[in-house]
């Protein structure tokens, strides 16, 4: 099978892996958007679907000759990368962060049970994508992969489980150029396709890289960087997170959305919180597929109180939300996002011909806070974000 991917061009897949990129399981992802929203100002990146970001990541993975595996591992492994985003529910990261608080949720997490068909009361029947139920195991066993090292690997007790959940691994690097390069920022996909070729990983699964690639790696990290400030930081984007965010937890409050509902693809979403209550419908309709509402305060932290810092996200959206109000804003989100390692990772690795340990970068941590809202005082969001957080601090003396 030839596949034709935007950054990376032509290639071939292995028939043994041809099966499974067939399989409903995987196919669900083509319903799926890589980043939260369908944004109007990243229209091109809003428009791409975790199923192509897989297949990049594939791609990624068969540029890389993984001496250090076996036959039988280096199968497993690609056929882990295939599946390895099947539990991403709607909207990504928006509907999982109210599962996750609510339920204790992971997308990661409940992989091994979709795979095991314990991840619903009636896994074996249940219909994942479409009218159809999962495959993906009879489809290993047709393709001569051993589904065991695939679910060693996506459950995280394989060494090569690094090559798919680690801090530099074959996903986060698609992950990182196809956002770049969907938002305009052309790059040398050489750089990559390099660092692509010389991770490895040891018998007990640490990172092995050459300190050769120390210049690819830096540059991959200011890529990493240079995507997440316009993804953080822009007004629009954020709005509809925002809005869609508070969609869904009054729907899985009052009902209309329970945990069994994740594997919904984003469109059946929407027609879900649309038809539940009055309020839910009226929300969606005008303040998601309307107008956004507008960005009235913004402020990022890395040094303010603990108690700020440590406040849950659904506290802080409502004192976010009363400080609105209290502006005269209506109809007011609050909104906020918790950097740990976005905007930069540290990345450790051991040089395989010298043994030695390096690395690159240092784990950024911060809170941004925002606000949304409709109509109240003309003041820019950088002077009411200041203003909010003496506020906030007053109160929660």
């Amino acid at each position: 099978m030839k596949l034709r991917d935007a950054i990376y061009g032509e290639f071939e897949v292995p028939n043994y892996i041809e099966k499974l990129i067939n399989a409903p399981e995987f196919r669900r992802l083509a319903e799926v958007r890589l980043i939260n929203i369908n944004s109007p100002t990243l229209p091109s990146l809003a428009d791409v679907r975790r199923y192509s970001h897989t297949l990049g990541a594939l791609r990624l993975a068969m540029e890389n000759p993984l001496l250090n595996l076996g036959k039988e591992e280096h199968r497993a492994l690609l056929a882990s990368i295939v599946i390895h985003d099947a539990g991403t529910p709607a909207f990504a990261h928006l509907f999982e962060y109210q599962l996750r608080d609510q339920y204790d949720w992971d997308h990661e997490k409940v992989l091994p049970a979709i795979l095991t068909g314990r991840h619903h009361s009636d896994g074996a029947a249940h219909q994942i994508f479409g009218p159809h139920t999962p495959e993906f195991e009879r489809l290993c066993l047709r393709s001569k992969i051993d589904f065991n090292i695939v679910l060693e690997i996506v459950s995280g007790r394989h060494p090569a489980s690094r090559l798919v959940f680690g801090s530099l691994d074959f996903d986060n690097l698609d992950n990182v150029a196809r956002m770049n390069w969907m938002m305009g920022f052309r790059f040398d996909t050489r750089i990559i396709l390099q660092l692509a070729r010389a991770i490895n990983v040891s018998g007990d699964g640490q990172l092995l890289l050459p300190e050769s690639q120390r210049e690819n790696l830096e540059h991959w990290s200011r890529l990493r960087r240079q995507a997440y400030e316009v993804l953080v930081f822009d007004g629009p984007t954020v709005a509809g997170q925002a809005v869609l965010s508070a969609a869904i937890a009054d729907a899985l409050e009052d009902g209309t959305l329970s945990l069994m509902d994740w594997p919904y693809v984003d469109h059946q979403l929407i027609e879900v919180l649309r038809s539940g209550s009055r309020s839910g419908k009226k929300r969606i309709d005008r303040d998601l597929l309307g107008r956004l509402p507008d960005l009235k305060l913004i402020v990022q932290l890395s040094d303010a109180s603990p108690d700020i810092l440590s406040l849950p996200r659904d506290s802080l959206k409502q004192h976010v939300e009363n400080y609105l109000t209290e502006k005269r804003i209506t109809r007011a989100y609050g909104y906020s996002f918790r950097d740990a390692g976005a905007f930069e990772k540290e990345v450790k690795a051991i040089d395989p011909t010298s043994m030695s340990p390096w690395a690159v970068g240092r784990r950024s941590s911060s809170l941004v806070i925002y606000g949304f809202g409709v109509g109240g005082e003309r003041v820019g969001p950088p002077e009411l974000g200041r203003e909010f957080v003496d506020w906030l601090e007053v109160r929660l003396r």
